[in-house]
């Protein structure tokens, strides 16, 4: 299991981070979606076997925001 934090560029508020939620939400290999809605930042657990941290960030941008990784573990 890995851990990716994502920064999430031009978020304004936590109701835009819905749909990039349910974007990652619905990636095979990720377990759990944790928000940080202050920081604009989203913690990704996921199953490197199933899904990468490239295929992460598209999926943030196919809901219509960038994603910046600032942490890793």
């Amino acid at each position: 299991m890995r851990r990716v934090g994502l920064r999430i560029v031009g978020a304004p508020c936590s109701t835009c981070l819905i749909p990039v939620r349910k974007a990652l939400k619905s990636l095979g290999g990720v377990k759990k979606v944790g928000a940080n809605y202050v920081a604009d930042l989203i913690l990704v657990d996921y199953d490197p076997s199933a899904t990468t941290e490239e295929e992460i960030v598209e999926a943030v941008r196919r809901s219509g925001y960038t994603a910046v990784p600032v942490y890793r573990r």
